[in-house]
């Protein structure tokens, strides 16, 4: 019995202190390009499916200025926290070959230490993922659910759309 218990302690300690809590429903501009951090945790095909629904597509980075506009709504949404969320960058077609979704030329990367790996043969979807190094990107299976991002290539009408309590009303606005 003693066993099982510290197994439920050990489990709910790790659970809980890498974890953190979950984001929050975040938005904003950059460069003319519109962002949201949908906090809902989702595989990686069907965030892209809602994306592509939403008139966006899973976010695209080109640049360490961008890389650093995404990070930093990041962590705003975290409050510092530790995050998971999707990128549009996949090597499913073919494992090494890293794509973005619209077929942009992957000119910037920001792999955390030893990554991408392809660990288990599984893993072939980016994401941002809290590490030592810090916020960085990941390969990840896309049966994962993480948060994931939404670029648009237009800005988007931010007002009342941050710093509300109300998630659920937020995500119906932008679908």
């Amino acid at each position: 019995m003693n066993k099982v218990w510290l197994a439920v302690a050990a489990f709910t300690f790790i659970a809980f202190n890498t974890y953190g809590d979950p984001p929050i429903y975040i938005a904003d501009n950059f460069d003319g390009h519109g962002y949201e951090l949908i906090p809902t945790p989702t595989p990686w095909h069907i965030a892209k499916k809602k994306a592509d629904q939403n008139g966006g597509y899973l976010v695209v980075i080109t640049s360490p200025e961008e890389n650093e506009f995404i990070m930093e709504l990041i962590k705003k949404a975290t409050k510092g926290g530790t995050c998971q969320a999707w990128l549009g960058l996949s090597d499913e077609k073919k494992e090494g070959d890293w794509r973005w979704i619209n077929s942009e030329k992957v000119s910037f990367n920001y792999w955390s230490a030893g990554q991408p790996d392809n660990c288990n043969n599984a893993e072939n979807f980016a994401c941002f993922v809290t590490r030592t190094d810090g916020l960085r990107w990941n390969d990840h299976s896309g049966d994962a659910r993480t948060a994931y991002m939404i670029e648009y290539d237009h800005e988007i009408d931010l007002q009342g759309c941050n710093n509300r309590g109300d998630v659920k009303e937020n995500l119906r606005s932008t679908r």
